[in-house]
């Protein structure tokens, strides 16, 4: 006998995912899908489905009358709550029919702007408010829109921010935050909260305590098995998990890259505000100078730049600091008089090159050391470098290769100059004076006489 068609199941405490774009939210959306009572959709954009249907409803009920203004929601009639669950059960209905489970979830990027709709509409669904470092967001979008921020709600903030990717970001992510803890305190019992974070160092963990919020049954080892079961594509989400075979925390800590200076001091206040609200590291004029791993929660260690470290550093690391070595040691008696004459303000300065990669290690260099046959061959120099130049093993291999510029690598954040005399301009003048001890500089600057060693260039 053939088997009979699935029956339409109501659900009235869906799930909903709200946070910004770039919070892992597609990772979370594959873990949920996963669980055998879930089911959890590309994104729909069901809440903003929601506001449309209850605007049509407005419009129709208040026809030739003086009723209130259609922008403003605030408490929705019975009547309008009705129009608005009759149609989406109906979608999902069929859907959890064809999925053959009970509770469906949503993860729409837009959910957090209709949620007060949301739970109006479904007075028992649950909450999963999921947030993500600042700038951390901000190094993945710019990430994922290489030749220009569209898409994942970003465009009004782009328009705000004209030529300022890391503002525009930066204003997008403030404005989820901020709308997303306003929610969470008016409906505190209806909402859980996760940090990317978190999801990525302890996922089971996590997600364990997720679903005991969610009232579902525990589901072992379900962060490493979501990867391996099938999952509905056709529709918006990221399309990096797709080739994706585990839970990591690669991508954590990213945003030390992205220059603070980008973010505007009214918008980096609101941010930090928001920041400390949710147990993460404020930032601040540091933040650019850490290397190595760093964990941008608010309870974990950071890894200052001027650290050093007496553990084993690792054989990428090892090889490029042998390169750097070798480079700097071609440097002449005559070259070493070259500089003293070029950069005179450095001349009793110390440079520090920084090889990041797990356990940062750095070669600091100074003119005095350098002429007097000793110059430093570790991180443990007793001078605090004017300057740093930070970037990872591979960064420092294609560059002493001749394969990419300097300039390149800036601009992509894989190099950072770390400048205390000058934080505000790509080229430096500590920057051109590392860059040609490295013999990564061939054209000399001109000056004139009474520039030198007062002008930066």
């Amino acid at each position: 006998m053939p088997s009979s068609p699935p029956r339409e199941t109501t659900c009235e405490s869906p799930v909903f995912v709200l946070t910004s774009s770039r919070s892992g939210s597609t990772l979370l959306r594959f873990i949920l899908d996963s669980h055998p009572e879930l089911a959890c959709p590309p994104e729909t954009t069901v809440a903003s489905a929601c506001a449309s249907l209850l605007r049509s409803w407005a419009v129709l009920e208040d026809a030739g009358s003086e009723g209130r203004p259609l922008n403003e929601v605030g408490e929705v009639p019975p009547g309008g709550v009705a129009v608005v669950q009759s149609a989406i059960d109906g979608l999902f209905s069929s859907y959890l029919a064809r999925r053959r489970k009970q509770r469906w979830c949503d993860k729409s990027l837009d959910s957090h702007m209709f949620a007060g709709l949301l739970a109006q509409a479904y007075p028992q669904a649950k909450f999963i408010c999921l947030y993500r470092h600042c700038m951390d967001v901000i190094a993945s979008g710019i990430e994922a829109c290489p030749w220009g921020l569209h898409r994942f709600g970003f465009d009004p903030f782009v328009a705000q921010y004209s030529g300022n990717s890391v503002a525009a970001v930066g204003a997008y992510w403030n404005s989820c935050a901020q709308s997303i803890l306003t929610f969470e305190e008016q409906h505190a019992e209806s909402c859980h909260r996760i940090r990317y974070e978190d999801l990525v160092t302890a996922p089971e963990q996590t997600v364990s305590a997720m679903f005991d919020f969610l009232g579902v049954a525990p589901a072992p080892g379900i962060t490493r098995d979501c990867f391996s079961m099938p999952h509905e594509s056709n529709g918006p989400g990221d399309e990096k998990i797709w080739f994706t075979d585990e839970v990591t925390s690669a991508a954590m800590g990213r945003g030390v890259r992205i220059p603070v200076g980008a973010l505007p001091s009214p918008l980096l206040q609101e941010i930090n505000g928001a920041l400390a609200k949710l147990d993460y590291r404020p930032i601040g004029p540091e933040w650019n100078e850490v290397t190595g791993p760093f964990d941008p929660r608010g309870s974990a260690e950071a890894i200052p730049a001027s650290a050093t470290t007496s553990s084993p550093i690792g054989a990428e690391v090892a090889s490029a600091l042998r390169a750097l070595d070798e480079r700097l040691a071609t440097r002449t008696d005559d070259d070493l008089e070259v500089f003293a004459a070029r950069w005179p303000t450095l001349a009793d300065q110390t440079l520090a090159l920084v090889v990041d990669g797990g356990e940062p290690a750095e070669r600091r260099w100074s003119l005095a050391a350098a002429t007097s046959a000793t110059a430093a061959r570790d991180s443990g120099g007793a001078d605090d470098p004017v300057a740093r130049l930070i970037a990872g093993p591979a960064v420092w291999g294609s560059l002493l290769g001749g394969e990419s510029n300097i300039v390149t690598e800036l601009s992509a954040g894989r190099l950072r100059c770390v400048n205390k005399r000058d934080t505000h301009r790509l080229r430096s003048e500590e920057l051109h004076a590392m860059t040609w001890l490295l013999g990564l500089t061939q054209i000399p600057v001109e000056r004139t006489p009474a520039a030198v060693g007062s002008e930066r260039v």
